[in-house]
């Protein structure tokens, strides 16, 4: 699958090349995850040989404001008929772009931007693999069980609420006044939890003589029952500890003692040249300062007490 690098709020360019008899192209974008259209056009020749016709599309912002895996349709017309071809795509944030890997790194002037952007892809897994989580801004479901209380934790950073089915049942959507809790809902300001509003004086008179009875209170969020939150999930950017640890290691693939610099080398003999490293040398990313900046995403930051 071939990855595209998306930036918020911009527009992203794809190229496809047609037979030189093409006389246009269309496009639809789907995504593949949930099979829902994205976008549809048409493409504009920029490239004209003998042998073929290479044409752009354009995916406007509201295309490539998430993470998502996407497929695009090339529809060319010709003379005698259509052809289709479909790709399919990983669209992807980058922990750091070229600009600012220079920006924050030692890099050299000869070094290109299509080169950092596959360190940074290498880097970007890294990091991923090593908190054990990725820095994505996606569009998806997530499931989460009550707990009788008037707050549902996720175990995810969640930035905005679209629906919530309790049990496989509708019961919240954002905007609709068809499917509403009792009391508005709102994301908490730690993005870890759904809260109930409790602003006015009659949501917090509700709040302090709730309606039930001496034998049972099922709260908002009722305990063991099943709750899917449809929603944007993720960081709404890339935190700055993580775009530097990201910058720091594309600035290790590049260097050529890149083998025993900041590898938790506790130990060298030059006459035998005998290396040893640290206990917890296969644990980290290589880089002892990237290690540190990236330590405090490491730690289980969704506790229920």
């Amino acid at each position: 699958m071939i990855e595209l690098l998306r930036q918020d709020d911009s527009t992203l360019t794809l190229n496809y090349t047609a037979s030189a008899y093409a006389t246009g192209l269309v496009f639809e974008v789907y995504d593949l995850d949930s099979n829902d259209f994205i976008q549809g056009g048409t493409g504009s020749a920029s490239v004209t040989t003998a042998s073929y016709i290479q044409y752009n599309i354009t995916l406007n912002s509201d295309s490539t404001q998430y993470d998502r895996n996407i497929k695009v349709e090339f529809v060319t017309t010709t003379a005698s008929g259509a052809y289709s071809e479909i790709n399919r795509y990983s669209m992807r944030r980058p922990y750091a772009t070229a600009s600012r890997i220079r920006d924050i790194a030692t890099i050299q002037n000869s070094t290109t931007d299509a080169t950092l952007q596959k360190l940074e892809r290498r880097a970007r897994m890294i990091i991923d693999s090593f908190v054990g989580f990725a820095f994505y801004k996606k569009k998806k479901s997530l499931d989460a069980y009550g707990n009788n209380t008037d707050v549902l934790f996720m175990n995810e950073e969640i930035l905005s609420v679209n629906k919530i089915y309790e049990d496989d049942l509708l019961v919240y959507e954002n905007g609709s006044s068809e499917y509403q809790f009792d009391y508005p809902i709102e994301v908490s300001v730690s993005n870890n939890r759904i809260k109930i509003v409790n602003s006015t004086e009659k949501n917090k008179e509700s709040l302090e003589f709730p309606k039930f009875s001496v034998f049972h209170y099922d709260g908002i969020f009722k305990k063991d029952h099943l709750y899917e939150v449809d929603g944007v999930f993720g960081y709404e950017y890339v935190p700055s500890a993580v775009e530097e640890a990201a910058a720091l290691l594309v600035e290790d693939y590049l260097c050529n003692d890149s083998n025993i610099r900041n590898k938790n080398i506790v130990e060298l003999s030059n006459d035998s040249y005998d290396i040893k490293y640290a206990a917890d040398f296969a644990t980290g990313t290589g880089n002892l300062i990237v290690d540190s900046l990236l330590a405090e995403y490491r730690q289980p930051r969704f506790m229920v007490i």
